[in-house]
Formats: C-alpha cells, structure tokens, sequence
C-alpha cells in the first residue's frame, strides 16, 4: 500500500523547471520543507497521465492519503546546501544532505502491526466493506507513526538526477533516487518485497504460484441466527459452525503456532468459527467483550478455549475487538479458534457471553451467560 503512495506523489509532482540544475533542486526541496506540494511539483518530470476518469473516486481518496503523507514529511524537512556532481549539456547531477522522517521505520513498524490482522482475514470471506475496513486502519496506523512525537529522523546524502525538457529547463528526474529525497529509508521497504537476491525472490514466486489456493469449509453448522439479551446489548449468533481450513501457508502455520494455539497446526486444520452481531440498546456508554469462553464437549472430556484473555482467536481484526459501546451502536464480530477436538465427536458446545458493564462507574449490567448448544452428528 505505502509502495503505491510513493509512486503516485512522484507521479503528481510534475512541472516547468529551471536552467539551473543547482536552483532547480535549491527550490524543490524548499517546498517540500513548506509543504507547498503544488510548487513542488513544478521542477519534477512525469505527469498524471495514469489517472482516468474511470477511478476518479478511488484516485481522489489515494490523492487525499498522499498530500497528507506529503504534509507530514514536510514537518520535519531540511537539508544543507546543494552540491553539483557533474553537468553535461541535458544531463545532471546535483547532491546534498537531507534530514527527514524516516519512512522506511515508519512502514515497517506500520507492517508489524497491520500484518498480524491481514492474516487473520485471510480466514474470512472478503467483501467490499471488510476490504476497506483493513486498507482505512493501514492507513491510520501509518500515518500514528508518522506523527507519533518521536518518529525517528534520519540524514543521508541523496544525489538527484536531473534531464532538460523540450524547453531548455532541468527537471528532476523520477526515479529511486526522488523516491529517497521525500521517503527517507523506503527502499529498505521495497527490498523486504523485491529482494536483492532475485533468485531467491524468483524461488519464492514460484513456490507462491505453485501453492494451492487456501480454502475454508464449513464440516457442520451448529446454530443459526440465535438472540441473546445481555442488556442492554442485544447479541445475535448469525454462524456458530465447524470449520477446515486447507492449503495453509507455511508462513500462515508459523503465524498461528506461535501467536494463537498450544497445539501445532500444518497446512490443514479444524476450527471453531462464530459470527456475531452486538448492539446497545441504550444511550449509555456499555464496556462488552463479546464472546469470552468455548467449551467443547466429547466423549466424557472437555476442550475449553478462553476467547477473552488467552488471545486464541485468530480472526482478530474485527470491530467488535473493541469492547467499548459508546451509547446506542452496534458492532459486528467474527471468532476462529484452533481446536483439537474431532468436530464428528462433539455432543455439546456451550458458548460464554461476556458480561456486560457500565464503562463510567464499572456497574454490573448484566452477568454472563452460558449458551448451550447440543450437537447432531
């Protein structure tokens, strides 16, 4: 997502230029230290030919990410005065030293936090909705580090191509180079994905294009569209079902194994789903947690998962997350939990709905609720 922010800022910035390859660079990078992104772009080829009319809504909302990414990185801009490497006749070279948020920090630390509940989704049926649900909360959590107050600066020395236009005046000239002048440290990013060892990267394509496409089956539906009062939250069960996942990744195995289950997992495994409503009745603020226990039930045993506190669901990106209702809302909510117990086997199920609280004063509004369900095999 960042990759594609980066490109359409270079590609906005496009312009007139000057016939002084030194002033050119002197006057791009003083406004992008005033966050004049307009002015900036006037001493940078390339155009917008790519925008059309045909994604005038999606490119209006990537151009609203991009000037605020732009706006961000201007905080904090600065650079000393500008060295010419080399001039000859269209061509040149100018250097210097820039002082700038570093971006590349900023992504990975963006990646580390959004990548976890990427994996998740991978679980769930995707739609339009969950889709941009994901991409908004990447991009507030990029740009939370991007303002955090101690978002790392970095220096470095950036030496920027430059190439005369058809009328005689140097622009800058697109390329990794530009790319580094703005976003501080983003090729570091760039080589996580492409890599520097292409046959490594060209082994790992075809391994991915090889790898079967991950599936998710439903083995048996326990309950559907089952109404709980926990007042005044009103709970509504649409799915509670068994589930196989199939052609698991390795790197989606390593994720669960160590993130959400006790018991190794390999490229099939059961697990439990639920799929829920909550709503609050009420104008007050109401602090919820959802579901907060399964306990599965089988020949005389007992599997019992705690969803609230032991971080077992891995289908956690989902609103409902946050247990805190402020006044009359609803929020929708999904739970995948790994299971060891024979889905064949199980007699009974019985799922904990959490309690239900005022969030000012921490009363007691409702106490939680033992939901039993038998089970026909």
């Amino acid at each position: 997502m960042s990759l594609m922010f980066v490109g359409l800022i270079t590609g906005l910035l496009a312009g007139c230029g000057s016939e002084n390859p030194s002033a050119t660079v002197d006057d791009f990078l003083t406004a992008v230290q005033k966050n004049d992104f307009e002015k900036a772009g006037s001493y940078v080829q390339g155009g917008t030919e790519s925008l059309t009319t045909d994604q005038e809504t999606a490119e209006e909302a990537d151009e609203e990410l991009a000037m605020t990414l732009f706006e961000n990185i201007s905080k904090n801009y600065d650079f000393e005065k500008t060295e010419e490497v080399s001039t000859d006749d269209d061509k040149a070279v100018i250097k210097t030293e820039i002082t700038s948020l570093d971006m590349g920090s900023v992504m990975t630390s963006t990646m580390a936090e959004i990548m976890p509940l990427a994996f998740a989704s991978a679980f769930d049926e995707e739609t339009q909705e969950s889709e941009k649900v994901f991409e908004e909360m990447a991009e507030k959590t990029m740009v939370k580090y991007m303002t955090a107050e101690d978002a790392p600066l970095v220096t470095r020395s950036v030496e920027l191509n430059l190439e005369k236009d058809d009328e005689g005046n140097f622009k800058i000239v697109d390329d990794e180079n530009l790319e580094e002048a703005i976003f501080a440290n983003i090729s570091q990013l760039e080589d996580m994905f492409s890599g520097e060892d292409s046959e490594s990267w060209t082994e790992s394509e075809e391994t991915e294009e090889e790898q079967p496409e991950q599936t998710s089956e439903v083995l048996s539906v326990v309950a559907e569209n089952k109404s709980y009062d926990a007042k005044p939250i009103n709970v509504t069960l649409e799915e509670v079902s068994f589930k196989k996942a199939s052609n698991v990744s390795e790197d989606q195995q390593f994720d669960i194994n160590n993130m959400y289950t006790d018991e190794p997992i390999g490229a099939e495994f059961n697990y439990f789903y639920i799929k829920y409503t909550a709503e609050n009745t009420s104008d007050q603020d109401v602090t919820f947690s959802g579901i907060n226990e399964i306990v599965l039930f089988s020949e005389g045993k007992q599997e019992k998962i705690d969803v609230a506190y032991d971080w077992k669901d891995f289908i956690d990106y989902d609103e409902a997350q946050d247990p805190d209702y402020y006044g009359a809302v609803s929020k929708a909510g999904e739970i995948g939990v790994v299971i060891k117990t024979d889905p064949t086997k199980v007699e009974k199920v019985r799922v904990v709905i959490s309690e239900s609280m005022s969030t000012e004063t921490y009363e007691t509004l409702s106490d939680a609720q033992n939901i039993e369900f038998e089970v026909t095999n």
